[in-house]
């Protein structure tokens, strides 16, 4: 009995600093992050780690709210092994757990619980709503899986595994089969900038959709000097030849050697730099190296903080003799302290000190402090340096 009522009393501590945080200045403008009501309470942070270690990855969120016999479990997980581990724990207490958490796919959507990205880009935003922070953009023909929603808003993660909210208005919903049938269709790759499909295979025609480089579209016929093509909800109209490639032929032509990582990435020179963009459209520092892999055949994660988990480690020294042109460089905070260390940016390295990467607008920079171009900024928050490239 005395175990118990520690337990609960632990228990209650945790959730009353979730719903009542404390916030505590660390620099000017900054601030701690604070526990908001929907996050985890901090006694399943073990679980939590396991189960979705990067939030925008994998979904875990579950509250505590005692109660006279045990202990309410309340939230929802997209997988039934982390409900059990969570309700374990409660148990292991020697408390009762009582269960109201909700395993994702909403099961409202039945089998449409897939879906598949109908704009030129979608914006995935951190929560429902236009104001909202914009955290990436997802590219038309892209599978998604559709976890829940509301009447105007979806929460999807994209092929990459990154979690956001689209317009009900951005996606087709369907079912895995339909998903698997569309992927399986003769594709096309978008490889121009921009382009539009047109109701008819003439210039002057009325425009269905713009496209962007990396959008995938369904080839239903050939016109001279046009493709026939489908979206993914349906419209039809005509797409310049030039401006596209047969998917599966792209595919095996791709050869992600550092110099093509280069000659894609200067493409993207004074493109703007446009926080959570991954599209021609504007890109952010993730999302240029993201984009850059992509049209060599190579997919990134969405976020520094999880591409630097991808290849393989390389050495850092002061002549930097290590690196080789089309690794991806990291920067942050953290490398001489004690606190944890934190990864706010990535680039790709071309070589003789020199990065190309994305800030304020796609540029190329310098770690030699003699060159004229040197990122001061940068080479002192030099953190890490990983290999993609075989």
């Amino acid at each position: 009995m005395n175990r118990q009522f520690c337990w609960l009393t632990l228990i209650f501590a945790t959730v009353a600093l979730t719903v009542f945080p404390f916030s505590e200045a660390t620099s000017v403008g900054q601030e701690r992050p604070r526990f908001r009501p929907d996050q985890t309470s901090p006694i399943l942070k073990e679980v939590e780690k396991k189960f979705a270690p990067d939030p925008h990855m994998g979904i875990f969120r579950i509250t505590l709210e005692t109660n006279a016999d045990g202990v309410t479990l309340s939230g929802e997980v997209d997988k039934p092994e982390a409900k059990s581990a969570a309700i374990e724990t409660i148990q292991r207490t020697g408390l009762k757990a009582h269960d109201r958490i909700s395993v994702l796919p909403d099961q409202r959507f039945g089998e449409k619980s897939w879906g598949i990205a109908t704009l030129s880009v979608a914006s995935g935003r951190e929560e429902p709503d236009h104001k909202a922070e914009l955290g990436t953009q997802i590219l038309m023909g892209r599978v998604v899986r559709v976890w829940k929603g509301t009447r105007h808003w979806f929460y999807v993660q994209s092929p990459d595994g990154y979690l956001s909210w689209i317009e009900s208005g951005s996606f087709a919903p369907c079912t895995r089969q339909q998903a698997d049938t569309w992927t399986n269709s003769p594709l096309l790759i978008v490889t121009a900038f921009e382009e539009r499909v047109l109701e008819k295979p003439r210039s002057d025609s009325e425009s269905v959709s713009d496209v962007v480089m990396g959008d995938l579209i369904k080839r239903t016929g050939e016109r001279k000097g046009w493709f026939a093509v489908e979206l993914p909800d349906g419209r039809a109209g005509f797409l310049p030849e030039k401006a596209a490639q047969d998917y599966k032929t792209w595919l095996q032509s791709r050869r992600p050697t550092a110099d093509n990582i280069e000659k894609t990435g200067r493409l993207f020179l004074g493109r703007p730099y446009l926080w959570g963009g991954n599209s021609p459209k504007g890109l952010d520092c993730s999302g240029f190296c993201k984009l850059t892999f992509l049209m060599n055949g190579i997919e990134l994660n969405r976020n520094a903080s999880e591409q630097v988990c991808q290849g393989t480690e390389v050495p850092l020294d002061p002549e930097f003799s290590k690196l080789k042109k089309g690794d991806l460089l990291f920067f942050g905070w953290g490398r001489n302290s004690d606190g944890p260390e934190w990864v706010t940016h990535v680039a790709i390295y071309l070589g003789n000190k020199s990065f190309i990467q994305s800030a304020e607008r796609v540029k190329i920079s310098s770690l030699d402090p003699s060159a004229s171009n040197y990122d001061e900024h940068h080479a002192r928050s030099l953190l890490h340096a990983r290999r993609i490239l075989n």
